[in-house]
């Protein structure tokens, strides 16, 4: 046999090999990681417990639709994450505008989210990771 057809085998034989070959997962999305719906869900759900007790902040929800709230942020989280939702709220300076939040304001709601993510198991890292991504809101927020 010549060469060329020696080599034209291999490397007939290498690209055919390599279309059998396991595909490489991609990395899950934070989303995926935190456990998607049900623990973001269970996050807002304490969330909202916590912050009700918060009297840091809880005066700037007593005219909020706390239903309606709850489906924004769980939107909103899920969003950001990577999974499937689509937020349909207002903008963060648009909801935030009359509320006269502050940089204490902001810290104390972050400490919450914090809080709440620890009750339902979500590693630290995962929420420091969603917390990368809340904390350049902080300018459309705080007034």
């Amino acid at each position: 046999m010549s060469k060329s057809i020696i080599l034209a085998t291999l490397l007939s034989t290498t690209l055919l090999a390599a279309s059998f070959a396991p595909v490489a997962h991609a990395e899950k999305t934070l989303y995926e990681q935190i456990g998607g719906e049900p623990v973001l869900r269970k996050t807002v759900e304490e969330f909202v417990v916590i912050m009700e007790d918060d009297d840091r902040i809880n005066f700037a929800f007593g005219n909020t639709d706390i239903t309606k709230f709850k489906q924004l942020l769980f939107e909103q989280l899920c969003n950001v994450t990577g999974g499937p939702c689509e937020y349909t709220g207002r903008s963060m300076e648009e909801s935030h505008r009359e509320l006269a939040i502050d940089n204490a304001m902001f810290n104390a709601l972050a400490e919450d989210v914090y809080l709440a993510f620890d009750r339902v198991g979500v590693p630290y890292r995962l929420q420091n990771k969603v917390m990368a991504i809340f904390a350049p809101m902080q300018k459309d927020m705080v007034k």
